[in-house]
């Protein structure tokens, strides 16, 4: 009796041991491929590290096969080091699947490397579990690189934020940085809105490669875009581009801003006119928007020529906004005009730059009348370096030190002469004559 329990005994323990063996065992992993190039476990004989560049997807081929049926099987590939995997997680998953016994099945995962992710080996992980058995988890070395040539925008900025109204300026900031190897100089930023027809340019000159500092971010000038003054209000696309690498590659971005309606298009007509509501009552010419000025030195008029269209008489304002931090500006003969109807008057805008100025410098006129900005006109001054100021008070010292030095030897000549004559009338007293 004793030997037969003895005997249920060992066979039960055996059914338990053989029962952990088949959990652990079941499944076995056949092949995992990363975009198309089959990779060997690490630990293994022949095991090879694959050379992935960031800011790419790759695809993840994984073929598994189960000696068993097996229920609700899982598979996730995940690369763990990142510095932002809690808000960006290197990982994907496949859908819970049935597997049949001595049946090969195949199963696709995907995964992106972000920009930010640092250059280094790292680990590709495949994990195959199922609801309550054992796992089997395979790891596979990935060497992370970086792209020669790589320009991303990380920001932009409108001013106004959100939304801007038809006929006023839209002001874009764009921030890159450079995710390559390579410094890259010449990189052109370029903002605009296709279905309105508008666009600005400007060149960031160079932004060094990853790693060199805070040059390696760089932020672009101000561009600046009118809308035009009878845009439908809505939302439109703004398209930003970044060229680079001799204007071989291209990063782009879109965002949306708000158009609101204007002030500016079709000004209501006074009563018992019949002019259209969308015929504008005032003409505004412009003379040269881009002129030349040399810092501390003189500087350049803008004519602005203004006609009344309307059947009544208008008082107009024209201001200037935008040099305030390096030139100053006057408006001849007034900056506040009355036209009558049909009549035609210019004024000049006056610009000069301030010593120690130079490069191109956007600045904007408005015409306004009953409160309402009619046009934002925008203009350039060209600055090229003048005479510095420390330098003309130098000058002006020294040939203030010099007149000094030459009153006093023209003064100290007449005194000699009129000592010596003194002398010369006094011998000529002393003397008698016979």
């Amino acid at each position: 009796m004793k030997n037969k329990i003895t005997l249920i005994f060992l066979c039960l323990i055996s059914l338990v041991l053989v029962s952990g063996l088949a959990s652990a065992l079941t499944i076995t992993l056949e092949e995992v491929k990363v975009d198309g190039t089959e990779l060997t476990a690490t630990g293994n004989a022949g095991a090879q590290t694959l050379d992935i560049e960031r800011g790419q997807t790759f695809d993840v081929r994984v073929e598994l096969k189960s000696i068993a049926d097996v229920k609700d099987v899982e598979i996730e590939a995940f690369i763990s080091g990142y510095e932002y995997n809690d808000r960006e997680r290197l990982s994907d998953t496949s859908h819970v699947f049935d597997m049949d016994a001595n049946v090969t099945y195949v199963k696709r995962l995907e995964l992106r490397l972000p920009e930010r992710v640092d250059e280094d080996t790292y680990r590709l992980r495949i994990l195959i579990t199922d609801r309550d058995g054992d796992e089997l988890i395979e790891s596979f070395n990935l060497k992370l690189d970086v792209p020669r040539h790589s320009i991303t925008i990380d920001d932009v900025i409108f001013s106004p934020e959100g939304y801007v109204k038809a006929g006023r300026a839209l002001l874009t900031t764009v921030r890159v940085s450079n995710r390559g190897e390579k410094d890259e100089e010449g990189v052109r930023i370029r903002v605009a809105i296709p279905e309105l027809g508008i666009s600005a340019s400007d060149y960031i000159d160079e932004v060094e490669k990853e790693g060199s500092g805070s040059d390696d971010e760089v932020t672009s000038e101000e561009l600046y875009m009118r809308i035009p003054d009878c845009t439908e209000p809505g939302r439109y696309d703004v398209v930003i581009e970044v060229r680079y690498d001799e204007g071989f590659e291209t990063e782009t971005r879109s965002s949306a801003v708000e158009v609101l309606d204007s002030d500016t298009c079709g000004v209501k007509p006074s009563s018992g006119s019949s002019s259209s509501g969308t015929t504008p009552q005032t003409i505004i010419n412009v003379g040269s928007v881009a002129q030349d000025v040399t810092a501390g030195v003189g500087g350049a008029t803008y004519p602005i020529t203004l006609t009344n269209g309307g059947s009544s008489s208008r008082t107009y304002t024209v201001s200037v906004s935008g040099l305030s931090d390096w030139g100053s500006t006057t408006i001849t003969p007034t900056n506040t005009i009355v036209l009558g109807k049909g009549e035609t008057e210019s004024v000049y805008v006056y610009v000069s730059a301030a010593s120690g100025t130079q490069g191109p410098r956007m600045f904007s006129v408005s015409v306004s009348s009953n409160g309402n900005v009619l046009k934002q006109i925008p203009l350039t001054a060209n600055v090229a370096g003048g005479i510095v100021s420390g330098g003309v008070k130098k000058a002006l010292e020294l040939g203030l030190v010099i007149l000094v030095v030459l009153l006093v030897i023209l003064g100290l000549i007449i005194g000699f002469n009129k000592l010596k004559g003194s002398d010369q009338e006094g011998s000529d007293e002393g003397q008698t004559y016979y």
